[in-house]
């Protein structure tokens, strides 16, 4: 797998987006010009009835998303230091916003997890990497 080089790694905090992680991360250990983008998507789009309490869900949860990829940017510093590391937020449809993103940033591969997280705090769907795997223009690398 040493012919990509712009990596995008699908993350939740869930175990198997650890995983994908670990793989993106060694894979970019093993070449020097491996740039890394890392990601988690909100999907704010629960049926709410209420105005404010759907913005403070929301709220809540940008807090959470930005806190995790603060960590994660510390993490990718540690971890690659001498490569162009990248971490993001995106809000909307997961499927969609990671697929766009590796539109964007020209995304030579993804790595997910084949499920993610689940109550409140989910942000990937099995449908997720499913949506993703169907329409993501570059390979898809889904980790059980």
């Amino acid at each position: 797998m040493n012919g990509y080089t712009k990596l995008l790694v699908a993350f939740d905090g869930s175990e198997l987006s650890e995983k994908a992680y670990r793989v993106a991360l060694n894979m970019a250990k093993e070449n020097d010009a491996v740039e890394l983008d890392v990601v988690t998507a909100l999907n704010p789009t629960a049926q709410i009835s209420s105005a404010v309490v759907y913005a403070n869900i929301l709220n809540e949860l940008r807090k959470d998303a930005v806190e995790m990829m603060t960590e994660m940017k510390e993490r990718l510093n540690e971890d690659l230091p001498d490569h162009k590391t990248k971490t993001m937020v995106l809000e909307g449809n997961p499927g969609d916003e990671i697929v766009t993103y590796a539109d964007v940033n020209q995304i030579d591969l993804i790595i997910m997890g084949s499920r993610g997280l689940g109550g409140i705090k989910e942000f990937f769907l099995g449908s997720v990497s499913h949506n993703v795997l169907q329409r993501s223009h570059c390979p898809v690398l889904i980790i059980k």
